[in-house]
């Protein structure tokens, strides 16, 4: 079974192209195929993930500083959302974002991850990444009603 670790790296994976390709093209389409990978993403992280790892005084700091990588991003997505593509300060946003995800993303995989997978236990990863799943499967079911 999965482990939320495996879960994530995938999903950044996925939001790591659309940045890329966001890059190249520029367009507001693929800003809101980030979004909505995003989105729910960094909410299942805040409510499943940091939480467990706030309760480890070693974890503590590097939890921290994610919660405020994540307040970045989320306020370069709420700027971008009001911006038309052809905003001559588009392009970049776009470069901003892609750097605070990507710095992000290789804080977390490469220190985060590896910190909490020294104790935490391959069980309790597979429940987090459980509650993860039904978390954001719910979230775009929400969406796909909207």
């Amino acid at each position: 079974m999965d482990t939320i670790y495996d879960i994530l790296k995938a999903e950044h994976d996925q939001v790591s192209d659309l940045l890329h390709q966001a890059s190249r093209d520029g367009l507001k389409v693929t800003f809101f195929k980030i979004k909505l990978k995003a989105d729910p993403h960094m909410m299942g992280e805040e409510k499943f993930f940091y939480p467990v790892l706030e309760e480890i005084e070693d974890l503590r700091e590097l939890v921290s500083h994610a919660y405020e990588e994540h307040n970045e991003a989320k306020t370069l997505i709420f700027e971008m959302e009001g911006m038309d593509e052809r905003n001559e300060n588009w392009t970049a946003k776009i470069s901003e974002l892609k750097q605070s995800i990507e710095r992000h993303i290789e804080e977390e995989e490469g220190k985060l991850f590896e910190k909490a997978r020294n104790v935490l236990s391959q069980e309790r990863a597979e429940e987090i990444a459980q509650q993860y799943i039904e978390f954001k499967r719910s979230y775009m079911n929400r969406i796909e009603t909207t």
